[in-house]
This record gives C-alpha cells, sequence and structure tokens, in this order.
C-alpha cells in the first residue's frame, strides 16, 4: 500500500511538472473584493489540489472519527448485553431450580441495566406469583405488556394472575386478546371454555366448543371434542329446564339423544321437559324409548316413580319382569323387584323375590335391611332382627345408590354428570359394589 501511495505522488509530480512546463502563463486570482493577485497557472492548479486533498483529509478524519466512536459504542454495547445475557441466563437456572431468591436477586440486577428486559419481567412475575403475591406478579405482567401489548406470553401471564384473583372477566378479556392474535388456538379455547363452564354460562360454552371443533385437531382428540360438544348440548338443555323453558330443553335434548342414543341422563332429562310442558304421553314414549335403548336400570327406577305416579303399578312390575326375562341372572333387576314389591307393600311378592336370589357371592347391608323389614311386615320380628344385626356385622359400607363407572366416584344424588372426573352419563346403581368390581378388572 504504501509503495502503491510513493507511486501516485511521483505520477502527480510528473503531470505538474508537465504542465508547469507548457504552462508558463499567469492567471489574476481576485481572493477579495479589491485584492486581486497574480498567480501562474501552475500555482492555481497547485492551490486547488492542496485544496482538495485538504477536503478529502477533513472528511476522512471525520468518517473515520464517527467509526471509531460508533465501534466504541458498540463494544459497550456488546459488553453491556453480554454482561445482561449472563445475568439473566444464571437467573433462569437459579428459576428453574426452585432459588427463587437467587433467581430475583439476578433478575432484578437485569432490570437495572435494562429496565425495558420484558424476559427478566415476566420471570420476575413468576417468582412473586409463586411466593402467592399475585398483585406484585400481576404489576410486572403489566410492565411487560406496556413493552410488548400483542405477546401471547406476556398475555397469558396476565390471564393467569387474573384467574389466581377471581377476576373472571378480566381473564376472559386477556383470551380474547389472545384470540385476535391466534384464533384457531385451540388450547387458549379450552381455557375459555373451562372459565365459562364454571360460571355455568352454558350457551357460551358451546359457541367456544364449537369453535374447538374447527379447529385443526388430530382424529382422536376431535372425536372426544364431539363428544363434549354432545355433553355441553345437555348441560344446556338441563339449564332451558331450570329457568322453566321446557320447549327450547325439549328441542335441544332430542339432539342429544338422537346424536348418542345410549345417553341415558339426556332421555331422563327430556323426559322432565315433557313433564313439564304438560306432555306425560311424551314423557312416558321418551322413558320407554331410552330404557329399550339403554337397558339402564337408572331410567327403569324412574319409570317406576313415573307409572306408580301415574297410578298404574302394573306397567311398571311388567316391565321389571320382561328386564328379567331377558337377564334371568342379573341380581340387581331381581332386588330391585323385590324393592318395587315392598313399596307397593305386596310383602309376600317382595318375600318371594328376595329369598330366590343367591346371595353367596353378594353380600351388602340393603339386601338384609330389605328382607328384614319384609320379615317385620310379616310379624316374623326374631327373623327381622337376625338381617339388621347381619346389616350391622356387614364388613361393607351401606350401599351408596349411585356411582361413576369412569372414576369409581360414588354419590347419593344421582347426576348426569360426574363432579370428579366431568364424565357424562357415567352414573349407575351402584349395586353390590359394581364400580368397584369394574374398577379392579380394568386396573388387571
Amino acid at each position: 500500500m504504501a509503495k502503491f501511495s510513493v507511486f501516485l505522488i511521483i505520477l502527480f509530480l510528473l503531470v505538474v511538472g508537465i504542465l508547469a512546463f507548457f504552462n508558463k502563463a499567469t492567471v489574476d486570482l481576485t481572493v477579495w473584493q479589491g485584492i486581486t493577485y497574480e498567480v501562474p497557472v501552475i500555482g492555481l492548479i497547485l492551490i486547488s489540489s492542496a485544496v482538495g486533498i485538504f477536503s478529502m483529509f477533513i472528511i476522512f478524519s471525520i468518517r473515520d472519527a464517527r467509526r471509531f466512536f460508533s465501534n466504541w459504542q458498540y463494544n459497550r454495547r456488546q459488553k453491556k448485553d453480554l454482561k445482561i445475557q449472563e445475568s439473566y441466563a444464571r437467573g433462569v437456572d437459579a428459576f428453574f431450580a426452585c432459588r427463587y431468591e437467587e433467581a430475583g436477586d439476578l433478575f432484578n440486577r437485569v432490570i437495572e441495566e435494562d429496565n425495558s428486559h420484558i424476559n427478566a419481567l415476566l420471570r420476575l412475575g413468576d417468582i412473586a406469583f409463586n411466593d402467592g403475591d399475585v398483585i406484585k406478579a400481576r404489576d410486572f405482567y403489566l410492565k411487560a405488556k406496556e413493552l410488548r401489548p400483542r405477546s401471547i406470553e406476556v398475555l397469558l401471564s396476565l390471564e393467569k394472575a387474573a384467574e389466581a384473583q377471581q377476576k373472571w372477566q378480566d381473564a376472559l378479556k386477556f383470551l380474547d386478546t389472545v384470540l385476535d392474535i391466534d384464533e384457531e388456538n385451540s388450547e387458549i379455547l379450552h381455557k375459555k371454555r373451562d372459565i365459562y363452564e364454571r360460571d355455568r354460562k352454558w350457551e357460551d360454552v358451546l359457541e367456544v366448543q364449537h369453535k374447538i371443533l374447527k379447529c385443526d385437531l388430530p382424529p382422536e382428540i376431535k372425536q372426544e371434542e364431539e363428544k363434549q360438544l354432545i355433553g355441553y348440548k345437555y348441560e344446556l338443555g338441563c339449564h332451558y329446564l331450570e329457568m322453566n323453558n321446557p320447549e327450547k330443553a325439549v328441542k335441544l335434548l332430542k339432539s342429544v339423544v338422537k346424536a348418542d342414543k345410549d345417553f341415558a341422563a339426556a332421555y331422563i332429562a327430556l323426559a322432565e321437559a315433557h313433564l313439564k310442558d304438560g306432555n306425560t304421553d311424551e314423557a312416558q314414549d321418551i322413558l320407554m324409548k331410552g330404557f329399550d335403548s339403554t337397558s339402564s336400570l337408572v331410567i327403569l327406577v324412574r319409570l317406576e316413580d313415573f307409572f306408580i305416579t301415574m297410578g298404574e303399578p302394573g306397567t311398571i312390575i311388567e316391565l321389571y319382569q320382561k328386564a328379567i326375562q331377558k337377564e334371568p341372572r342379573d341380581i340387581k333387576l331381581q332386588f330391585f323387584l323385590g324393592k318395587l314389591y315392598y313399596r307397593l307393600e305386596m310383602i309376600d311378592y317382595a318375600y318371594e323375590a328376595i329369598i330366590s336370589l343367591d346371595m353367596s357371592s353378594y353380600d351388602f347391608p340393603d339386601f338384609h335391611i330389605l328382607l328384614g323389614n319384609i320379615y317385620q311386615r310379616r310379624l316374623q320380628h326374631e327373623k327381622a332382627a337376625d338381617e339388621f344385626k347381619k346389616a350391622l356385622k356387614a364388613d361393607k359400607p351401606l350401599l351408596v345408590p349411585f356411582c361413576c363407572t369412569s372414576c369409581g366416584y360414588t354419590s347419593k344424588d344421582w347426576a348426569g354428570r360426574c363432579p370428579s372426573c366431568k364424565s357424562w352419563n357415567t352414573f349407575i346403581l351402584n349395586t353390590h359394589e359394581i364400580c368397584k368390581a369394574r374398577k379392579r378388572q380394568s386396573s388387571s
């Protein structure tokens, strides 16, 4: 480079010498008003060249100075960013190692260096949230939101804080903002649905469930969500029933039993809707159709109440007898027929039905209680006392009427949906502790 520069200088001097040899004349150079100098042509050339060289020197000096200053600033910023990144990385390690106090100190150090570090703000919010200080956590999340208002992570953090404070409307607002960004996010739709479900806003739940089904879901998940849709329709139908709107209830519950012919709870609710609307014949038809489709003992018991209320006990007795003819080994049906006879004060029939049961494999208190009551009505007090003693000595607890076939949850009250596992149409009469037996079979 130095040799090339020397070459250029020599070339420049050579050109100047040639020009000086051929241009010996002079020119007038006015530098100010009234001030004029007589300058050789070659001198003017040299002056012009010197001015140009000096100007270029100034320009390049300014450029180099700016470049030096920019590099200095860049290097300083790089060192600062490296320091911040190192502190943040150590803070993240401490955070995931559950050393929250150490992590908080490191993240605060990051914020001191850069108060717009959104990830540090979020982690400080998470630490406060884990410590139970939801208000402080929310403040950190809000600062992060000011920096990045459409960040999904920030919005979900705020939703989490709102949910912890039970501010459900705020939680829904943040979820809606996320859905504005990503409208087919099934996880966010599930969160929104769960909040509506918690508040029993079944119309809103159903609307969100339809949106979930429009998302790109794997086939097995889509099938499960379609079952959920049927269940939510059932819940909305029951809601209309509670609100004394049987017409809407009937319309919706009809669609449920059409979609799932084994939904025993929907048949019962639909029959109730018809009864509220004054259509006893329709209610009877629905219950009969439901029992034919499902063979559900719960529907049969509901039919028992229905026909006794209508003054037609013979019809339900006939139904029990037909069911027993189809399933002669079903002890449940025979036991409930005996209970029906006892309820109708047909004591001798009740006695014959109960003593004919083979209870060698099943020994539960309700059997002895029923048989004891029958003996008492037959004035056989000693035998009645013996049966009551057997009921007390039974190593099993008193029979709980209903249980969930999905999770084994037991309840004294029947429900269309299990309050434990949230499954629909899983409650059955817990005769002979059948749910425990099924659970043992499934586990084995």
